[in-house]
């Protein structure tokens, strides 16, 4: 019974133990202590990678402020720096060491002043030595460009001396155009080598500009101005004169007789020669530089109903040569005043000098001559 038993037991033991190894299995359960453990190692690990990554930092972050502001500190300049202020200094010395130069101070006869045609002035500047030399004698005022007016080319700038910080006084005779329009002439300095110089650092030249709003150097008007010589063969007469005695005379008419008896409101110049045969008077005017595009006008004639017999002259001196004829004009009393014109444009740039003539062609008996709104006038 007993042996029996046994491997019945045995039997049960290895049943029980196939039992056992097919039934599921369970995993082993982490103590508390492996659990801490892990957890630490993944923190541990998680820091480690943050720093391991520099590429996750913002990319703003790169540029530390602390930096910037200590490279601002160390770059900028306590003081400006002192090579600005070198060239304004160094230009100096270069102005100071010119030797002719002017200044403008004050001038008389304004920009646009009004003259008639040939009209006579004087324009006078005061200027400054403005230059470190002396100016003296050798020194001239010489004409630049634009119209002369009459003035000399060249002009003794001064007979004494003119220092540094001086000033001087010039002035020069000038003569208006014949011919309507602003006119203006430039002047300038020159010094003994020759050189010429002007006003300021840029030698500006200074001028003289005039308006001539005219057309015509008017004869009439100027007749016995100052400059302007009548005379016979029996020598200088008085202008104006009065209508006696046999020297010849002159008067200006302010309402004149044509030939034709029209009375015109316009001044004439009303003339008579010496009364002897073939007399003549003549009125000598001041030279004049002319202008193209100019001629000599007037009406000639006897006066009103005179029985005159005369011959009507318009002589010129050019360039201060020999009197010359440019016009002749046969007047009789036949009721019909002439209208003349001679084109002067062929003396254009010549300074001419005028002389209104009238000869008694033959007898003296009745010579009244009339001289009409003689001129000079722009066609």
């Amino acid at each position: 019974m007993k042996k029996s038993i046994f491997p019945i037991t045995l039997l049960l033991i290895f049943s029980l133990i196939l039992v056992g190894c097919n039934l599921p299995t369970q995993e082993t359960p982490e103590s508390q202590v492996d659990l801490l453990n892990t957890a630490a190692a993944q923190t541990v690990q998680a820091q480690q990678t943050l720093i391991a990554q520099p590429t996750e930092v913002p990319p703003t972050q790169e540029t530390l402020p602390t930096e910037t502001l200590e490279e601002t500190e160390t770059d900028t300049p306590t003081e400006p720096p002192a090579p600005t202020s070198t060239p304004t200094l160094a230009a100096t010395p270069t102005s100071q060491a010119k030797c002719d130069q002017a200044g403008f101070v004050s001038e008389t006869v304004p920009d646009g002043s009004d003259f008639n045609p040939g009209q006579a002035f004087t324009k006078t500047w005061t200027l400054k030595n403005t230059g470190s030399c002396t100016w003296n004698a050798d020194y001239d005022v010489v004409f630049f460009s634009g119209n002369a007016l009459g003035a000399p080319a060249a002009k003794p700038l001064t007979s004494g001396t003119v220092s540094p910080g001086q000033q001087i006084t010039i002035s020069l005779e000038l003569q208006a155009p014949l011919t309507a329009g602003t006119h203006r002439g430039d002047f300038k300095l020159r010094n003994a080598g020759g050189v010429l110089f002007g006003i300021g650092d840029k030698d500006g030249p200074f001028w003289v500009k005039i308006d001539v709003p005219g057309t015509t150097y008017d004869f009439t008007d100027k007749a016995c101005a100052s400059g302007v010589k009548w005379t016979s063969g029996a020598g200088e007469l008085p202008c104006p004169g009065t209508e006696t005695g046999n020297n010849g005379w002159i008067v200006i008419v302010d309402e004149p007789v044509l030939e034709n008896l029209v009375v015109d409101d316009e001044p004439g110049i009303k003339v008579s020669p010496q009364n002897v045969s073939d007399g003549w008077i003549r009125g000598t005017y001041p030279e004049m530089k002319l202008t193209g595009g100019v001629s000599f006008k007037a009406i000639v004639g006897c006066y009103g109903a005179a029985n005159c017999d005369v011959k009507f002259k318009l002589n010129a001196r050019i360039d201060g040569g020999a009197e010359q004829t440019l016009a002749t004009w046969h007047e009789i009393q036949d009721g019909k005043y002439n209208q003349v014109k001679v084109d002067l444009s062929s003396l254009a740039g010549k300074n001419v000098q005028f002389i209104l003539l009238v000869e008694a062609n033959g007898s003296p008996e009745n010579d009244r001559a009339l001289w009409f709104g003689p001129r000079i006038e722009a066609d």
